[in-house]
């Protein structure tokens, strides 16, 4: 066996240890159970560190910045110039920094300018994030009742778009507390926007569940092919 074969059996072992530690907390939560999952945030908290660093800040920000991107040809001439406001990157790494005084209790406060600046671009950036999902939907829901193809009525895309419409009003009015409904027709709507609302749960559930089971199934296959032929590989 070589060294290569030896590390990918190792790595299954462990791979398949780790995962019977996880599935241990089905029974109750236990020793084994903690200890892998320290390990599994470690390892998450090291792996994120080590992309941030590859992935972004050396190649698009510290190689640029010290010029480590410039070559130099045979005859002296440069690939590109160096770009002096490159340096203005370290402006944002300082202020970043100021989120270590939070150890020093007379300049803490500087820590506070950091937090709040995050706290507010997540904010922001929530905010936008907010509008470009919802507002694509609004515009979307004002559809055609009649829907022509050709000069000819299409049926079915009309009442496709009518049921679409009947669903999006009837939950808009399923949420109106604010006053009693009046009649039997306003009962009916409101308890058909409750159904809808019922069918659409039960969907978003069922897919989750589809994602759980997708991710179980894939487990449990690599305990029953993977994990115990490389233990029975091993054993004999």
């Amino acid at each position: 066996m070589t060294s290569q074969d030896a590390w990918h059996v190792a790595t299954v072992l462990v791979g398949g240890i780790g995962t019977l530690a996880i599935f241990s907390f089905l029974i109750k939560e236990n020793p084994f159970f903690r200890v892998f999952e320290h390990v599994f945030i470690g390892i998450a908290a090291g792996f994120g560190l080590v992309l941030g660093i590859k992935n972004f800040l050396w190649p698009k920000v510290l190689v640029p910045m010290l010029g480590l991107d410039i070559v130099t040809y045979p005859d002296g001439s440069l690939s590109h110039e160096y770009d002096p406001r490159l340096l203005l990157y370290l402006l944002p790494m300082v202020f970043g920094l100021f989120y270590y005084f939070l150890y020093s209790r007379r300049y803490a406060w500087l820590a506070k300018l950091v937090i709040g600046f995050s706290l507010g671009m997540s904010g922001g950036l929530a905010f936008k994030g907010f509008f470009n999902q919802i507002m694509p939907q609004v515009v979307s829901s004002f559809r055609p009742l009649a829907v022509f193809e050709n000069g000819v009525l299409a049926v079915g895309a009309s009442l496709e778009n009518a049921f679409f419409i009947f669903t999006l009003l009837a939950v808009m009015y399923y949420f109106f507390f604010s006053f009693r409904h009046e009649n039997r027709a306003a009962d009916g709507v409101s308890l058909s926007g409750r159904w809808l609302l019922m069918v659409c749960f039960g969907a978003f559930f069922g897919s989750t569940v589809m994602a759980r089971t997708a991710l179980l199934v894939e487990r449990v296959q690599f305990l029953l092919v993977d994990w115990y032929g490389a233990l029975a590989g091993l054993i004999a």
